[in-house]
């Protein structure tokens, strides 16, 4: 069956729950009491396995009739073998009450469930040691895939909410339904009609499941799915073969032991596939009302405004390595994360791309967006503290539907020039009018376009698996060029070693090449070899930039700063030297 459930309806003791396991034996002694025929007995309880309590006691006390006893006729040796003295309001229930036997069975049973029901929840006992193997796995699949979970049950109702309550069932559950006092109606029904009925939960769209033939059935008369669940509940390790027979009998669609082995069950549920979550009903808002923290008038200027004072060890050095590159012909890669377009930097890449100094830009998704929205808008970077609040964040029209429907359409770079009055500040845009190659590589779910209702996540891979190639070439061709990342902690350095890795098993020579990170984080030593017990070792660029690239042969470096310093300088640098 490939349609999903929406809604199952278990039952509860011998599905899930262990803590009544023994049940049919206290039944079995009780009615021994009034009917010494066990065979009878045992017939009769496997019979009515999952029927509520009450109404076995009718069928019991029915029999008992039938054949001309009741408590009050038995004989005289029975009586005072099998009945215990009665109290006075034992005296005052009438023999033939169905109730009396029910309360006398309770009970018996409640003298030893209540003990395990109470150590569990006093901590004495691990609440699993009364699960059904498997159960909590089962319901959490069910709840993550938004599947709604009652528990219908022939045990009264206080007691089964109390006794899921303990095993730490009760919080999956939409919905427990037990026995009510003094009620006859069944509870499984009742739970099952209420589902069809009042929650629009069409029959194929429903499952039952269950230890016994009577949910087993009644999800069958209302076209449900059927899930039999034959525990053994002394020994997981094989199924219970009467009650492997019974569910057979009552028409059950699947039988299990327990639900151990969930993904068969989670597949004949049609729920084998991960959750899933809808966008189509996703607010959008006007970008135009937005307030922008980075404008196009916060740019800072090359050559007008000041650069600020910064220098590091070995940064002499690396700019004469970059110089070096573009004078022999070699590429220099910039790589960046989105605080480069954030902290105003953007005329600086464009001037370095218009100078013939970068030869590739590469950054991450958001790289994208800033650069992208202060192309059309001539501002980005909302205040996300206050936007996160309300689910504002992100939800930005013009963003989410242009981004997406450029990418979708692979529509030429100048496509709709009208709405895009500052491209010219554009780092994107620019390195195409430059013909410099500019790569943007994806993790998918991290940007904010991805939350936009018509979002395409194969048409985001493909694109972004195009560029990947493109930076694979830019990578093959790094011999005796440069490799400089500003603020990646992630995608940069990855997306860098991954490259590598292709290009020099392809038989590219790229060993004498120079590397450097830019970052915030101080690192100390960044050259010295560390363990996996120092946190450091754990910076990806530290790795996968200025140390492992280069242990064939150039040399790699890690520089502190921010990006207005760093970035305003290594230009002022380089245009000296150029």
């Amino acid at each position: 069956m490939d349609k999903s459930v929406k809604a199952v309806v278990c039952d509860f003791d011998g599905t899930f729950s262990t803590l009544r396991c023994g049940w049919e034996s206290v039944m079995k002694r009780m009615m021994m009491k009034y009917l010494p025929d066990e065979a009878w007995i045992d017939e009769f309880i496997g019979e009515t396995t999952g029927v509520q309590t009450i109404l076995q006691m009718k069928g019991f006390l029915e029999e008992l009739k039938r054949r001309g006893g009741s408590r009050s006729c038995a004989t005289a040796a029975d009586a005072q073998e099998r009945v215990p003295p009665a109290s006075d309001a034992q005296e005052r229930v009438p023999p033939d009450d169905p109730w009396f036997f029910k309360n006398e069975y309770n009970d018996m049973l409640m003298e030893s469930v209540a003990v395990k029901r109470d150590e569990v929840v006093a901590g004495k006992v691990p609440a699993a040691t009364y699960h059904v193997p498997g159960a909590l796995l089962f319901l959490q699949a069910l709840k993550t895939r938004g599947v709604k979970i009652f528990f219908a049950s022939g045990t009264d109702q206080a007691d089964v909410k109390a006794e899921a309550a303990a095993l730490g069932f009760a919080g999956f559950a939409d919905g427990i339904a037990g026995a009510l006092p003094k009620s006859e109606s069944c509870a499984k029904e009742a739970a099952l009609k209420r589902l069809v009925e009042q929650a629009g939960v069409a029959p194929d769209e429903l499952a039952v499941i269950g230890d016994g033939k009577v949910e087993i059935a009644l999800g069958k008369a209302l076209g449900a799915r059927t899930l039999g669940v034959a525990t053994n509940e002394t020994d997981f390790s094989i199924l219970n073969a009467a009650k492997k027979t019974r569910l057979e009998k009552a028409g059950a669609d699947m039988i299990v032991g327990d639900f151990r082995d969930l993904r068969p069950i989670l597949d004949f549920l049609g729920l084998g596939a991960n959750p899933s979550f809808a966008f189509d009903k996703i607010k959008t808002y006007d970008a135009h009302d937005r307030t922008n923290l980075v404008t196009i008038e916060s740019m800072f200027r090359p050559g007008i405004d000041p650069v600020p004072e910064w220098t590091d060890d070995g940064f002499d050095e690396l700019v004469t390595r970059v110089a070096e590159a573009r004078r022999n012909g070699r590429p220099v890669v910039f790589s960046m994360g989105a605080h480069v377009i954030k902290n105003n930097m953007s005329l600086y890449l464009i001037d370095l791309m218009e100078k013939g100094i970068i030869t590739h830009i590469a950054g991450n998704g958001a790289c994208s967006i800033h650069d992208f929205e202060l192309a059309y808008l001539g501002g980005t970077s909302e205040d996300v503290p206050t936007a996160i609040e309300d689910g504002s964040f992100g939800m930005w029209e013009q963003t989410g539907r242009w981004m997406n429907e450029a990418i979708q359409q692979g529509a030429a770079a100048d496509a709709h020039k009208e709405r895009f009055p500052y491209r010219e500040q554009c780092v994107l845009y620019k390195a195409w009018t430059f013909g410099i190659p500019a790569t943007y590589h994806i993790a998918l779910g991290t940007d904010i376009i991805h939350q936009h209702p018509i979002v395409d996540f194969g048409a985001i891979g493909v694109a972004s698996g195009r560029d990947f190639h493109t930076m694979c070439n830019a990578i093959s061709q790094l011999d005796g060029g440069a490799y400089l990342n500003f603020g990646s902690a992630v995608i940069g350095p990855e997306v860098f070693l991954k490259a590598l890795s292709i290009s020099r098993n392809l038989g590219h020579p790229t060993f004498k090449i120079t590397t450097a990170d830019f970052d915030l984080k101080p690192l100390g030593d960044y050259r010295c070899k560390i363990g996996y017990e120092d946190p450091n070792y754990y910076y990806r660029p530290r790795k996968n930039i200025v140390n492992r690239p280069v242990s064939c042969g150039g040399k790699g470096w890690h520089f502190v700063g921010d990006h207005k310093a760093t970035i305003a300088n290594l230009w002022k640098r380089l245009c000296a030297q150029s």
